[in-house]
């Protein structure tokens, strides 16, 4: 298959974040799908983000990620994970995580986001069970295999969750792009209860998983580290305060460190300088308001923290290799990608 030029693809269409927002704590605010029990099911690839990588961030969801073609890599506190095909990895609450690529290649995947406190529990189940999950500290992360065990059982699950949203997947339709998780909801209001008996389900097999410690076909880490701690607070920083004028100074405080350390450490974990951080955020929040309003172009860059319209408009082009306007037209039109590049194939190796 030929390779996709990253450049002409999915960055055209409507980026698939969850991002809603952000708490005061810097936790993000996810829209969930099933509002009755907060669930977020999504079907994406890895070109539909801009550079072919998640925002670093963090949320009180349980995360998982079921990778359907090609592989990707997942950053948690501070480890990198590559995640193959037919593999699954669980992230749990509260841990600093993103998807992404080291090789440029793609990759299809459903990922599913249930927040813990919403799923109807009683107070008894709930903290023997899903909080002293969500508190773990030793259990930030498992990386599941589908060869049975704990790992059969939740791939199962994610891959039940992704039926009732999107359909069966079709294993044969290669070319087919994945729908827009935006705008869909789940195929049927009862399906609620089927998000419920999943989340019960992942819990059992995570708590006993969580018993073994590394055994039956998961892989789980050490606690995070000092450097992931202060990137934290640095991101949670600049997702607060990037509407404003944010200096080097300010970053670096933020994470009780220097100016030098907190260059290194952005750069150690994220592979980016501060700044360039800042601009990622600051573009991927004005990309969610160039399609979810229709205020001028001038204004979002105004209230997404640049300095100027034209510093904007050169920002965004580098991060989504588009305009702001062809960006927003592209997803008026409902048009992912234009017709130059409808016919690329995406390679998975």
């Amino acid at each position: 298959m030929e390779q996709m030029d990253l450049k002409e693809s999915y960055p055209q269409g409507i980026v698939p974040t969850t991002e809603w927002g952000r708490l005061p704590n810097g936790a993000e605010i996810v829209r969930y799908d099933a509002p009755m029990f907060f669930s977020f099911t999504e079907h994406s690839l890895l070109s539909q983000y801009p550079n072919m990588r998640a925002e670093c961030h963090w949320h009180i969801d349980f995360e998982f990620t079921y990778v359907i073609r090609g592989h990707m890599w997942y950053f948690v506190n501070g480890k990198t994970i590559r995640i193959d095909e037919g593999q699954a990895i669980f992230v749990n609450s509260r841990q600093l995580h993103y998807g992404f690529t080291k090789d440029g290649t793609d990759c299809e995947f459903s990922c599913v986001l249930l927040n813990p406190a919403r799923m109807c529990a009683s107070a008894e189940v709930y903290e023997r069970f899903i909080a002293s999950l969500a508190k773990d500290d030793a259990f930030p992360y498992a990386v599941f295999r589908s060869d049975g065990g704990h790992g059969g059982a939740v791939i199962e699950q994610i891959m039940r969750l992704h039926n009732v949203k999107f359909g069966r997947l079709d294993h044969t339709k290669r070319d087919d792009l994945p729908p827009m998780a935006g705008t869909m909801a789940l195929s049927d209001d009862m399906e609620s209860l089927t998000v419920l008996s999943c989340f019960y389900q992942m819990i059992r097999e995570l708590t006993m998983a969580a018993r073994d410690r590394g055994n039956n076909g998961m892989t789980v880490p050490s606690v995070r580290h000092s450097h992931v701690i202060a990137l934290g607070m640095m991101c949670d920083f600049v997702r607060r305060q990037y509407t404003r004028q944010i200096t080097l100074e300010q970053i670096a405080e933020s994470g009780a460190v220097g100016r030098t350390a907190c260059a290194a450490i952005f750069r150690e974990l994220l592979n980016q300088t501060p700044i360039e951080f800042v601009n990622d955020v600051r573009v991927r929040s004005a990309a969610n308001l160039l399609t979810a309003t229709q205020l001028p172009i001038a204004t979002i860059a105004s209230r997404t923290g640049f300095s100027s319209t034209s510093y904007f408009t050169r920002t965004f082009r580098h991060i989504m290799h588009i305009t702001p306007l062809r960006y927003r037209n592209n997803a008026a039109c409902g048009s992912p990608m234009d017709s130059a590049s409808q016919s690329v194939v995406t390679e998975y190796r």
